[in-house]
C-alpha cells in the first residue's frame, strides 16, 4: 500500500511539474483597432507554438477581413511584432493562403500602434486593397532559436502585434493590434493543469482513507 501510494504521489508530482512549466502554446488577440467600420473586437488571433528550439506563428483574421499592403513602401507591415535576442535570420518559412511572397524588415511599422522589432512585408503579389481585395489568412511563420517569452514585448504604442488589413465588403482598411499582455493558453494546457490537479485530489482522498 505504501509503495502504490509513493507512486500515486510521484505520478502528481510529475503532473505538477509539468503544469508549471511554460506553455507549449499560447494565443493573442487582436483587441485594438481605430476603424469604425471593423466592429467590435476581436479581429483574429496571432498563435505562438513552441516547436523544439524554434516558435511557430500562425495569423488569422476574422472572416470578413484579408491581409493587405497600404501607404508607401515599407509604411506599414502585414503583421509587425516585438522579439528579443531574435535576428532577421531567425525568422523564415513566411507563408499565407493566397501565394504571395514575403520578407522581413527592421523596424516594423504599422500606424497608430508604433515601431515594432520586426515587420513582415508583401513582396510580390501585393495588393492595397480596393478591388484586390487583399490576401487570405492564415499567415504562418517560423521563428529559430526563440521561446514563446521573447515575443512578450510591447512596441512603442502599447500593443504586442499589429496586422494591416482590409474589410473584404465594404473595403476599410487599417490596422488592427494585440494590446493584452496576458495570453490565453491553448486548450491542452488547460487538460494538463486538470490533470496535475486531479491527480493531486486522488491521491490526498487515498491518504485520508489510510488514516
Amino acid at each position: 500500500m505504501k509503495l502504490r501510494m509513493k507512486t500515486l504521489a510521484a505520478a502528481a508530482a510529475t503532473a505538477l511539474a509539468a503544469v508549471a512549466m511554460p506553455a507549449s502554446a499560447v494565443v493573442y488577440t487582436f483587441d485594438a483597432t481605430e476603424v469604425g467600420a471593423f466592429g467590435a473586437p476581436t479581429y483574429g488571433t496571432i498563435t505562438l507554438t513552441q516547436d523544439g528550439t524554434a516558435v511557430d506563428f500562425q495569423v488569422n483574421l476574422r472572416s470578413d477581413l484579408n491581409f493587405v499592403t497600404t501607404g508607401n513602401n515599407n509604411s506599414k507591415a502585414v503583421l509587425a511584432f516585438n522579439a528579443t535576442g531574435v535576428s532577421l535570420a531567425d525568422i523564415g518559412s513566411i507563408v499565407d493562403a493566397s501565394g504571395q511572397t514575403f520578407s522581413v524588415i527592421q523596424p516594423g511599422n504599422n500606424s497608430p500602434f508604433g515601431t515594432f522589432s520586426f515587420g513582415i512585408v508583401c513582396a510580390t503579389g501585393c495588393s492595397n486593397g480596393g478591388s484586390g481585395g487583399g490576401y487570405t489568412d492564415p499567415l504562418s511563420f517560423t521563428v529559430a532559436d526563440s521561446v514563446i517569452a521573447d515575443f512578450a514585448i510591447k512596441s512603442s504604442a502599447g500593443a504586442y502585434f499589429a496586422a494591416d488589413v482590409i474589410q473584404v465588403n465594404g473595403g476599410a482598411t487599417g490596422a488592427v493590434g494585440s494590446t493584452v499582455l496576458t495570453p490565453v493558453p491553448e486548450p491542452g494546457t488547460y487538460a494538463l493543469m486538470l490533470a496535475g490537479l486531479g491527480a493531486m485530489g486522488f491521491v490526498a482522498r487515498r491518504r485520508r482513507m489510510a488514516s
